[in-house]
């Protein structure tokens, strides 16, 4: 007689987690627009396809409060965004989510079998870091080849055990964790957060990329999933 039915988290290492460095150039129209006229702090949280040629994406910005509301408008008027909403801006913090028709590089992603860890946009240049396992990343890889999307590899490298946070990175990162960044929407913005920890922009933006991949890599790296197992 089954007594029980349940699927077992392990902690059995299996594949090398790899981290994956993409930059493609241009980074499409609203996302040009935020950090480029706008010199917005972009953060790209998710990215899912709707349908065949339409990404949706959660993302989550930060600029100048007195430009929030003429950066929206611009957005709203770009030929290739379809939709978008966010929710009530506070200050110069933005939450939401937008569908576009570009973004070539995010759509494989979000069909790849990877892990979006951060996006660094600067205006003219996007970078896609993403984990996963070798097969995982390589797929990646050959995707973009084969749909023809303009990319350059910037690093490709297995995660080791020693990379971990100094413990001024993880005091930085707890602060962030109690402030509610990574809630959504954010209960504080990047500058804010700077601000209060006494780090600057860049700076911060580094610990919490690096913090993300470390427990991404940690994930990846010691988790499997067990077929059901039963007992009589």
């Amino acid at each position: 007689m089954v007594v029980s039915q349940a699927f077992i988290w392990s902690v059995q290492p299996f594949h090398a987690v790899q981290e994956v460095v993409i930059s493609s150039s241009q980074p499409h129209g609203w996302l040009r627009i935020a950090t480029g006229k706008y010199a917005a702090a972009a953060t790209i949280l998710d990215s899912k396809i709707l349908r065949r040629d339409i990404v949706e994406h959660l993302f989550d910005m930060d600029v100048d409060p007195k430009l929030a509301g003429s950066l929206l408008s611009e957005i709203r008027e770009d030929e290739d965004v379809l939709d978008m909403e966010v929710s009530n801006p506070r200050g110069g913090r933005i939450h939401g989510s937008i569908s576009t028709r570009r973004c070539t590089v995010c759509k494989e992603i979000a069909k790849s079998k990877c892990f979006l860890a951060s996006v660094e946009i600067d205006g003219k240049e996007a970078r896609w870091s993403v984990l996963g396992s070798d097969d995982a990343t390589q797929g990646l890889l050959e995707s973009l080849e084969s749909a023809g999307i303009y990319h350059q590899l910037r690093l490709k490298r297995k995660l080791g055990d020693n990379e971990l946070l100094t413990e001024r990175q993880q005091e930085v990162l707890l602060m962030a964790f109690l402030r509610g960044y990574f809630e959504f929407p954010k209960k504080v913005g990047l500058r804010e957060l700077a601000a209060e920890t006494g780090v600057k922009t860049s700076t911060l933006t580094e610990i919490i990329r690096r913090g993300q991949r470390k427990i991404i890599g940690d994930y990846l790296g010691n988790k499997r999933f067990h077929h059901p197992h039963r007992t009589s």
